[in-house]
Parts: C-alpha cells; sequence; structure tokens
C-alpha cells in the first residue's frame, strides 16, 4: 500500500527514536528506552526497521555528496569550499574495526569482517583547543614517564597486540539481543546524554605530550572496501577544508593500505606522514626484551625507546641489526614467539616506518604523533555494531554504521539531514499530489 510502518510517528519522534537507535548497544535496549523516556510501545523490529531505513536515506546523501566533489575541476578542489574558513592545523587518521556479517568469508568459516572508519581533526594545540599555533622549540624533549614504567609499557604492549590480533573483546553483561530492562540511573543518563553538545573527550595527562588538543572531529566509516572508503574519505576533508589547511598530518599504524591511501589521496596535498608511536613501542619494548630477562631487556628498551623519542631511529635500526645477528635469522621452526622471529619482525618494522618517524620534527610543528584519537573512535562504533551476538545484513550493517559514525561528528551532519528530510518528503507529496490532479485533467 506504501504506507511506512512508522507514518505515525513525527518527524520530531522518529528522529528521537533513530538517534537512541544508534546511541544504544543493540535495538532492543533501544526499544526499552524509548518506552520508558517517551512512552512509545515502539517495539524492537520497528526500531530496527526505522533505523536502517532511515540510515539507507543518510547514505543515498552522502554518495551525492560524495560524486558531487569528484565531479569538482582541479581548480575547484584546490581552492576547496565555498564559503568554508580552512583550520590552521589538522589531522586526518585511519584504520580498521572489526564486525560480524550474515554471510562467511569467501576463503574462511568466519564470519568476521573489517570495516574502514577515518577521522577528520581540526587542532589547537598541546594545551589549549583555541590557540592552534605550534610550540616554540620541541614541547616534550624528554620521554614521558609512562613510556619509562614498565608496568604500563607491558599493558600498552599488550592491548596493542590483541587489538593487532584482532583479538574479541567480551561482550557486556547487557546482551545485544535480548531485551534488557535499563534501570532508572541509566535512563537519566541517557537523558543528560541526549541533551548535551557534541564534546571531544577529555585527555589525560599522559596524552599531552603525544596529541594537541582537538577542537572538532569528524568521522568516516563504512563496510565497503578501501577504494570506496578512500572516496568518502577524500570527499569529507574536502568538504571540511581540510586539505587548504597550514600544517596537516596524516596519522597511522603500520597497515600498508592506510599509506597507500595516503600516497594516493594527501601526499600531493602535504599531509605529513606520521606513525602512530605508540605501535613503534610495542615492537621496541618486544624486540629489546626478547630472549632476555626483565632485568636485562628493560634497560635496553629504554635506551631504544629514547632513540626513538629524539628521533634516532637509525641508531635503534643499528642496534637490532647487532641484535639479529647475535640471535640469526629466524628459521622455518621458529613461532611467532621465537626472539629471533620478534626481533626480525622490529627490524623489518622500523626499516619500512623510519620516514615517518622524525618525531621531533612533528612536536615542533605542532602535529600528533600518536592515533589514540582514531583508536578511541573505533571503540565508540564498535560500542553499538560490534558483539559475538551481532550479525549484520551488508545494507542493514552499513546504515547503522553511517548513522553512528555522523551520530559522534561535532559539525552534526544528522541535524541538517533531518530538516532535508522533512522538507523534500513534504516536498515530494505535494508535487506527486500536483501530478495526480493534472493528469486526472
Amino acid at each position: 500500500m506504501g504506507i511506512d510502518v512508522d507514518q505515525e510517528l513525527s518527524p520530531s519522534l522518529q528522529e528521537k527514536s533513530v538517534y537512541i537507535g544508534v546511541l544504544l548497544k543493540s535495538f532492543p535496549q533501544g526499544a526499552t528506552a524509548i518506552q520508558k523516556l517517551i512512552d512509545l510501545a515502539l517495539g524492537r523490529k520497528r526500531l530496527e526497521r526505522l533505523t536502517e531505513r532511515t540510515g539507507t536515506e543518510r547514505i543515498q546523501e552522502r554518495d551525492q555528496e560524495r560524486d558531487e566533489v569528484e565531479q569538482l575541476t582541479l581548480m575547484q578542489k584546490v581552492a576547496g569550499p565555498v564559503g568554508v574558513t580552512p583550520p590552521v592545523a589538522c589531522a586526518v587518521m585511519a584504520d580498521g574495526g572489526r564486525v560480524q556479517r550474515t554471510e562467511c568469508q569467501p576463503d574462511s568459516k568466519t564470519h568476521w569482517y573489517e570495516y574502514k572508519a577515518g577521522l577528520c581533526l581540526e587542532l589547537g594545540n598541546l594545551t589549549d583547543a583555541q590557540d592552534p599555533t605550534p610550540p616554540d622549540g620541541d614541547p616534550c624533549p624528554l620521554v614521558p614517564s609512562f613510556l619509562m614504567n614498565f608496568e604500563q609499557v607491558e599493558t600498552l604492549t599488550r592491548e596493542i597486540g590483541q587489538q593487532a590480533a584482532g583479538v574479541d573483546e567480551p561482550d557486556s553483561a547487557e546482551t545485544a539481543v535480548g531485551t534488557v530492562d535499563l534501570d532508572v540511573s541509566n535512563i537519566e543518563k541517557l537523558i543528560t546524554l541526549a541533551k548535551a553538545e557534541p564534546q571531544v573527550k577529555a585527555r589525560s595527562k599522559r596524552e599531552l605530550p603525544l596529541s594537541p588538543r582537538v577542537k572538532r572531529r569528524d568521522v568516516v566509516a563504512t563496510l565497503g572496501d578501501i577504494k570506496e572508503f578512500s572516496r568518502l574519505l577524500v570527499a569529507r576533508v574536502w568538504k571540511l577544508g581540510l586539505f587548504q589547511a597550514k600544517r596537516k598530518a596524516f596519522v597511522g599504524d603500520g597497515g600498508s593500505w592506510i599509506w597507500g591511501l595516503w600516497e594516493k589521496e594527501f601526499k600531493a596535498f602535504d599531509f605529513v606522514p606520521i606513525l602512530d608511536i605508540i605501535h613503534a613501542v610495542t615492537y621496541v619494548f618486544a624486540a629489546a626484551t626478547a630472549g632476555r630477562p626483565k632485568n636485562a631487556g628493560w634497560p635496553v628498551y629504554q635506551e631504544w625507546i629514547t632513540w626513538i623519542w629524539q628521533g634516532e631511529v637509525s641508531r635503534v635500526i643499528a642496534a637490532l641489526e647487532t641484535r639479529q645477528q647475535e640471535l640469526g635469522e629466524p628459521t622455518d621452526t621458529d613461532g611467532d614467539t621465537s626472539p629471533r622471529t620478534i626481533v626480525a619482525d622490529a627490524l623489518r618494522y622500523l626499516q619500512n616506518q623510519r620516514s615517518r618517524m622524525k618525531y621531533p620534527e612533528y612536536r615542533k610543528q605542532g602535529l600528533p604523533i600518536t592515533s589514540s584519537h582514531m583508536e578511541s573512535t573505533i571503540k565508540e562504533l564498535n560500542f553499538r555494531i560490534k558483539g559475538t551476538e551481532k550479525f549484520w545484513g551488508e545494507s542493514g550493517g552499513e546504515a547503522v554504521l553511517q548513522m553512528r559514525a555522523d551520530s559522534l561528528c561535532d559539525s552534526d551532519p544528522l541535524k541538517s539531514f533531518w530538516q532535508r528530510r522533512a522538507t523534500n518528503r513534504t516536498g515530494f507529496h505535494s508535487s506527486a499530489g500536483a501530478r495526480s490532479r493534472k493528469q486526472a485533467v
């Protein structure tokens, strides 16, 4: 009959319902929250259909924006978007998250797929988001204390190692598929969160030497491949005016697809490529302590990380080459945890990444040397879409991922989307009625 299942819901109720549908961990939780907050028995399936249908509309709008940017002339791309003031300093970051799909991987029996996500950041300085001027000299010439603390470094490297290995995070006590009864305290928190303006998370003192303050962030995410992700990220970066910024960074881990993306799309615009220093720390720590007792390996790590912090990567590479000669080359019988394998991996990693490890220079320019913002964003996306009991179809997963990413953007693209949606739908029904009357005549 052509009647939407949610036709009796006002645009405002639809907007609130969809927001809760992507804010909480699952649709059952969302339906429960909606019933308690606004006394509306929407139901889980109905909320799911409404959210995914709305997300599909947002994807169509997103793709249209992407196509419009791609159709611009070279001069228009270089000039930047009209009416947008470029930031003084910015950073672009990229990474991958994991999500379960209803279909298996073609070459395996697993349902886990990787989605791609990007971060567009307008930067301030290390201590004041309103001040984008670079520091006078190196703002942090000494290695931060947490990188010289054995327990903290060991914990840090273990977390990074689990992420690299794709170890699943345990589900919370609130199951992803079962109906959950939210208590009053959670509802009050939800109301506060819904009313609050988007805020950039406060950085801890531990992070200050590694990353300037963030003035604004935008998030791009898709289940599509690297080609599709690249098109979406470039379009968003252009629309925000980041290509025209004076100081620009592109930060990532050692993933080859990340640096291929930088090479193809961002190198020509003078985005400075920066390896996340925390990933470098994991390799240096593992290699320094491999095949050595703690009391012998820890001083080696401290010396090597000091060299890394000071930008003297060649000294660490030389030390690793010496260590590899002592241990010998890896053999076919060596596993991933063999000291020979660990040292060889670290040596290869630093050799490949050395051009992106000029950390004193980056700090002097007021650019970030860590991708912690990106990793935090991946966790925020994962909160909604990742779970051992969550399986997404391609269209539904992309729709929810898009709405979740939009909800994390400080530019608030959903605000204008809902306004355009109401206007366009009103215009559509009006024009459809006019055409019907004309045909009847």
